[in-house]
This record gives C-alpha cells, structure tokens and sequence, in this order.
C-alpha cells in the first residue's frame, strides 16, 4: 500500500474518526483499513457497552436514551445484548428523537410530499378502485383452516386465500366454481349483534359502511360468475354447516 494514504488512515483514526468513516475518506474496504490500524497496534478493543446501562429483560435486553427535544424515555431492545449496544449508538449517530417529535418534524414542509397533488387521472382511478372493488385481506383464522380441511377431507379440490382480481377469498371449491367466505362477528358486524349505527374502532367506519362494502364485494364477486356463500362465526358448526352448503352445488 502506498505510504502516503497509510499515514492517511492513521492520521484519520487518530482523530478519532471510525473505521467507516475512513472507509469513506479513503475509498477502501474496511478489511483493508483495519488491517493497516492492526499493523500499528492502533485497534481499540470496543468497550463503549460498557459506558451504558443495559437492563436485562424477559426475552432480551433493553437501553434507555432521552429524546433530545420532549425528553422523553425511549427504549431500543433487542434479544441479543450486543445488537441492542449497537443499535442504540446508532440511534443516537441519526435521528434519535421519539416518534411524535419525529412525526412533528414531517408536517408541512417537513412533509416530503408537501405541496404535491395526484393528478386528476390518478384520482378518478384511486376512487374507482375504492368504491366499485372494496378489498378484504385473509389471514387464514382457525376456523378457515377447518372448513379447508374437511373440504380437503371430503375430496374437494380446495384452495385457501385464493385470489381473484384484486379480491382474496378465504376459500376456493374448484369443485363447485364455489367461493367461501369466514366472516367473524366482530370484525364484520354481524347484523345480529351490532346495530347499523355501532362505530368500529378499528375499521373506522359504522356497521352499516361495513355491511355495505361487503354486499358490493359479493356482489361483484358473483358478477364473475362465481358462486358464493358466506359463514358467519356464531353460525359455523364444523362438517355440518359445510355439508349443507355444499349439497346447493353438488350436481347430481
């Protein structure tokens, strides 16, 4: 290596610059550059752990920092002690403000798509999407995974999370061209339980918003051609509710 840029390094380290930041200053790996500071009995061992209070918790290990603008306590965790050293040192190299203060930082022009607008086109589309195919994701609940199985039982060919257009239907009977759908009474408001004005919290919307999107969801599922039936969860009673639907689309 030439003589000058391995003074470089040294003269750089000695400042007290990292390893990565002479990675960058002289535009070499860090391999290279550790080996050069080795050379010179010039490597720290790394202690900075040590200067820290780490808690051991539960499943792992825990570092409290305060956010230099509200002085709030922020905790970085992590299972292993050394990743949670690490990962603290560079929270506080970046950014290390809490989450709401972050979040204050980004309103208005702080915002990166402050003062940009979808185009017309882009909104005509984006309303389109939302109000004519209402999406519905599936998470393959407990139940949904006993209707599969005592299809699967039954010799259907059965798919779950089986995905037509932009819909994903909880299950598939290819047998039957028949769509199944697993809706719980909470998340689905069951007519039943829940009046059409009860707000759901986590939806955001009232029974009847919900009630709605699911009717136009079948609806459009059903336009395809498809055939379709829903389970409610207090409804559902094992092999014998899926015999019973199954015997409305079973040819003979």
């Amino acid at each position: 290596m030439d003589t000058q840029i391995e003074n470089k390094i040294i003269e750089e380290y000695k400042k007290g610059n990292s390893s990565l930041k002479i990675v960058k200053i002289v535009n070499l790996s860090k391999p290279t550059i550790l080996k050069v500071l080795n050379k010179h009995g010039l490597v720290r061992k790394r202690n900075r752990c040590k200067s820290l209070e780490i808690k051991p918790e539960e499943n792992g290990f825990s570092i409290i920092r305060k956010c230099p603008k509200c002085g709030h306590d922020i905790k970085t965790f992590s299972k292993d002690k050394g990743v949670a050293c690490r990962n603290h040192f560079r929270k506080i190299e970046g950014t290390s403000l809490c989450k709401p203060c972050s979040l204050l930082l980004q309103v208005g022009e702080g915002n990166p798509f402050y003062g940009k607008k979808h185009s017309e086109k882009s909104l005509i589309k984006m309303t389109k999407t939302l109000t004519e195919t209402p999406t519905k994701f599936s998470s393959s609940s407990k139940p949904e995974k006993l209707i599969f199985n005592i299809l699967i039982n039954l010799n259907y060919d059965t798919i779950k999370t089986y995905r037509i257009n932009r819909y994903i239907c909880d299950i598939f009977v290819k047998d039957l061209n028949l769509i199944i759908e697993y809706n719980g009474d909470y998340w689905h408001c069951n007519p039943k339980k829940f009046s059409s004005e009860y707000y759901h919290p986590h939806k955001k919307k009232t029974a009847k918003e919900i009630w709605n999107e699911d009717k136009l969801r079948i609806d459009n599922l059903k336009k395809l051609g498809y055939n379709l039936e829903v389970i409610w969860e207090s409804d559902f009673d094992s092999s014998i509710t899926i015999q019973n639907i199954i015997q409305k689309y079973v040819k003979n």
